[in-house]
């Protein structure tokens, strides 16, 4: 409701630090709200705040329950700022210290914090929220979300307790008894000090168990209500992985078993470890007991034999069938040996994460390729994180998602998505700020999809002149006819200005695969034939920006949402997923189904993969791990 109502006049600036803040982020560029900076951090920290416009208006999280992050104060958002200060404080309510002069919209729940019945929504807005929804006027929202009334004063009534619905009576008075014992306890002061306990509890165990740490490095930046831990392992022996998940599932089967915890898995993507509510509703001697089981399960986990029951798993991941893990008897420290796990003994064990090309590799056209659905499924079940690395540029990350569930893909939820149009659009808005005039090869559905409609947006098809040329996919788009117009309008720039338009690819694939097995050119041959047909006129070389694969960017995309650079690429194009891969410093796996349908293609010493398949399956049954052990693990001895 605030996001509809009041972003637009400015550009608004995310603060990426958990999966809500992402799904704001997401929802402002979906609806087209406004121009969006999007900060983002390695995960289990909070972002750089230095380089704030004040000018700008800002959308944030104040307890990210996913990471267990928040921000460390609000010193850097200024009293004089233009911008507005729009707060997700679902859980940051009741649980932590609020500086409302430096907040404007804030969003909470009732249910959150004091464990009220129902979640019904609460917003507040401050002076210069209101002023900014008399200025800007009534928008095109959903009845619902509508916070004018008909001659676009402001709905105070809405403020008033009138509602469209009328709220549960049972809601409403569990509320009324969970405040009047908050009153009771001594009201927030007292609130936030036993939060401040709970979390006291729950430092002194992580600080005194060798085998638990906060998923949250920075202390600064941690939750003290949303507790986030993680498995440390140590003393690994070569080669080895940690088998976290593993663990994490054991410990879980074992404490609902017992009745003792429920709901605890990590959220989504997040290290495996536990998830833990130390809000003031909560008894710090029951969180000193809950640490009490954690350390039985954990030990009873690591020694003994667990049969391979199924668990739930929270978040985002369906439950792990594997079994516990087992000690290595050769050990003379037990702790060791229940830390230590066995060698990898498949591709998928030696990386953090995996990444796919879409097309070629896990969907032809609108449909899944054989095996490309359980294969996602079967990391699903593993916990083993995975990011679909696409040029596919023919909408947001969302509606590529939509595309590929579709497809019968089981892809858990939309961060899973990088594609190149969503890491070019943030170079386009800069180019656009900056007031230049952008065109763009492709559908205008795909490009106010990821641009939003912009003033000085326009289909190259038809632009009379244009400073960036940006190349999206060509999906319902004749690229090819657009390119006597495109070529027309750079020579004339050429020949106005003795420059030429700077290019901007997010789908960089020369050519593409067909459902039959033959070959059509993609949108990036628009390059090669700009450039041969200007050679003419003595044109210099185009500048271009490449944003997808082979590009850098897409890439560094990739490692900042994993957290990790220990990533495996797996493409059907060497050009562009192997070569890319390689030069971003990331393994690369080349399979033969796509462009490689007919036979490998030329590789060359640049960049050549690294393993080559002739399906998904070989990641997981072990027959690419005799090459991985000669090439990567010759100087390992204690194999077992």
């Amino acid at each position: 409701m605030a996001l509809q109502n009041l972003l637009g006049p400015f550009p608004v600036e995310t603060f990426l630090s958990d999966s809500f803040s992402r799904y704001w982020a997401n929802e402002i560029d979906t609806l087209a709200l406004a121009p969006q900076s999007r900060h983002i951090c390695a995960y289990g920290d909070f972002p750089n705040t230095s380089r704030i416009d004040p000018n700008h208006d800002i959308v944030l999280v104040l307890n990210g329950t996913s990471s267990g992050v928040c921000p460390p104060d609000l010193d850097w958002i200024l009293p004089d700022r233009a911008g507005l200060v729009i707060a997700d404080a679902v859980s940051a309510a009741f649980t932590r210290h609020i500086d409302f002069d430096r907040i404007d919209v804030l969003c909470w729940s009732w249910q959150k914090a004091l464990g009220g019945e129902g979640g019904h929504g609460m917003i507040a807005l401050s002076p210069r929220a209101q002023a900014r929804l008399k200025a800007g006027g009534p928008k095109p929202v959903t009845r619902l979300m509508r916070l004018h009334n008909a001659d676009g004063s402001v709905n105070k009534a809405f403020f008033g307790g009138r509602t469209i619905s009328t709220p549960s009576m049972f809601a409403v008075e569990d509320i009324h008894s969970a405040l009047d014992w908050a009153e009771a306890c001594g009201g927030l002061p007292a609130l936030l000090n036993r939060v401040a306990n709970n979390y006291a509890v729950m430092d002194d165990w992580v600080n005194s168990t060798p085998w638990i740490d906060w998923t949250c490095t920075n202390p600064a930046a941690r939750s003290t209500c949303s507790i986030t831990l993680r498995l440390v392992r140590e003393q690994l022996a070569a080669g080895e992985k940690e088998d976290g998940d593993e663990i994490v599932a054991g410990m879980i089967r074992l404490l609902e078993a017992e009745g003792a915890a429920f709901d605890i898995w990590s959220y989504g993507d997040a290290p495996p470890g536990f998830r833990i509510w130390a809000g003031p509703t909560v008894e710090a001697n029951d969180l000193a007991i809950l640490c009490e089981w954690l350390a039985w399960a954990y030990s009873e986990t690591c020694e003994a034999s667990i049969p391979p029951e199924e668990v739930v798993h929270h978040g985002y991941f369906p439950p792990s069938k594997a079994s516990a893990v087992q000690p290595r008897t050769e050990s003379a420290c037990p702790l060791t040996a229940a830390l230590e796990s066995p060698p990898p003994r498949t591709l998928a064990d030696c990386y953090d994460a995996i990444l796919f090309d879409a097309t070629g590799v896990l969907i032809s056209e609108n449909e899944a390729l054989p095996g490309a659905a359980d294969i996602l499924a079967r990391l699903n079940m593993s916990g083993l994180p995975y990011y679909i690395v696409t040029n596919i540029s023919s909408g947001s990350d969302e509606t590529i998602f939509a595309r590929l569930r579709g497809a019968g893909l089981p892809i858990p939820a939309g961060d899973r998505i990088v594609s190149a149009g969503g890491v070019a659009r943030h170079r386009v808005l800069e180019e656009l700020a900056a007031g230049r005039l952008v065109s763009y090869v492709g559908s205008s559905r795909a490009a106010h999809d990821i641009f939003g409609k912009r003033p000085n947006l326009h289909c190259a098809d038809t632009a009379e002149t244009f400073d960036t040329l940006v190349v999206l996919d060509d999906e319902g788009f004749d690229f090819k006819r657009a390119a006597d117009n495109i070529l027309s309008t750079f020579q004339r720039r050429l020949i106005e200005t003795g420059e030429m338009p700077r290019m901007i690819t997010a789908n960089a694939d020369v050519v593409y695969p067909s459902k039959n097995g033959s070959l059509v050119f993609g949108p990036s041959i628009i390059g090669p034939m700009l450039q041969a047909g200007l050679a003419l006129f003595d044109a210099p070389p185009i500048s271009v920006e490449i944003m997808g694969k082979p590009g850098r960017a897409i890439f560094e995309e990739c490692i900042a949402r994993a957290g990790t650079d220990r990533l495996l690429m797996v493409g059907d194009q060497v050009d562009t997923d192997i070569k890319g891969a390689k030069a971003a410093g990331l393994d690369a796996l080349l399979v033969t189904t796509g462009l490689n349908n007919s036979g490998e293609l030329r590789q060359g010493d640049n960049g050549a993969a690294d393993y080559v398949a002739k399906n998904l399956n070989q990641i997981f049954d072990g027959s690419l791990f005799p090459h991985l052990r000669s090439a990567r693990y010759s100087n390992t001895t204690d194999w077992v």
